[in-house]
């Protein structure tokens, strides 16, 4: 006999899987309040993982996280993945419509995970937030659980670089905003970073030559990369665009 939640999910149709993504202080959350029903499942690995760090006492702001305390959040933030995982094992399993929320810095597990879900009979979009370095460094400064600049940075990078990749997997089912400020659309370059990393925590604290050799090497190549990008920026949608599309797809 086909029980009633079984009979309710087949009048619901095929599930739906949307892919947030994003650098720290991107608004992520905020943008998909505004446009995904709150009836998706947000499945994210920061949410539990703060939650772990708030019980631990260590606190939220990386940056002063002493040896001892990084080792010990590193731990957290693997139990975090592993509950998080089992989440979206039990949202999938029930075809629940689910918010995989997420910076896409790895196209690769992305990817991976697009495709075992459409394997399983989901339809999947993705919903991208785009902001400058600068503003997701000085975001970053705002929030409780601050992360290094350097992890903001070569985040960022990442996360923009994967733009044409995420386009040509999603097709038409592929959004991307700009959430700048309005004073953010300023003349860039390298030099404006140098206020957020000059402490040297964007790319460790070497304590060989050698080591201080392959730090500038990289930081020169990060923010080589950064300013390259900034310089030429992808076409964005607009915020009605995005609301067609994925009322579109949710119906």
């Amino acid at each position: 006999m086909i029980s009633l939640v079984q009979l309710l999910k087949e009048v619901q149709g095929t599930p739906k899987a949307i892919f947030l993504a994003g650098p720290a202080g991107s608004g992520k959350s905020y943008i998909s309040s505004q446009l995904i029903p709150n009836t998706f499942e947000v499945i994210n690995s920061d949410d539990t993982y703060e939650e772990l760090l708030k019980a631990s006492g260590i606190g939220l702001k990386q940056k002063d996280f002493t040896p001892d305390q990084l080792s010990q959040a590193s731990k957290l933030q693997a139990q975090a993945r592993k509950v998080t995982q089992d989440k979206l094992a039990k949202s999938i399993e029930d075809k629940n419509n689910i918010v995989i929320d997420g910076t896409g810095a790895a196209s690769g597990p992305v990817l991976k995970k697009k495709q075992q879900l459409e394997d399983l009979g989901y339809e999947t979009l993705m919903l991208m937030i785009y902001v400058s370095p600068l503003t997701s460094l000085e975001r970053n400064q705002q929030r409780d659980r601050s992360l290094m600049p350097g992890i903001v940075l070569r985040t960022w990078r990442d996360v923009n670089k994967n733009i044409e990749t995420y386009k040509q997997a999603f097709g038409n089912n592929f959004i991307l905003l700009n959430n700048n400020p309005k004073d953010a659309n300023r003349e860039f370059n390298a030099d404006l970073l140098e206020p957020y990393i000059q402490d040297s925590t964007a790319i460790g604290k070497p304590k060989t030559p050698e080591e201080q050799a392959k730090s500038d090497t990289d930081k020169a190549q990060l923010n080589k990369d950064i300013e390259s990008m900034v310089n030429q920026l992808p076409e964005f949608d607009t915020i009605d665009t995005a609301k067609n599309k994925i009322n579109e797809f949710i119906s």
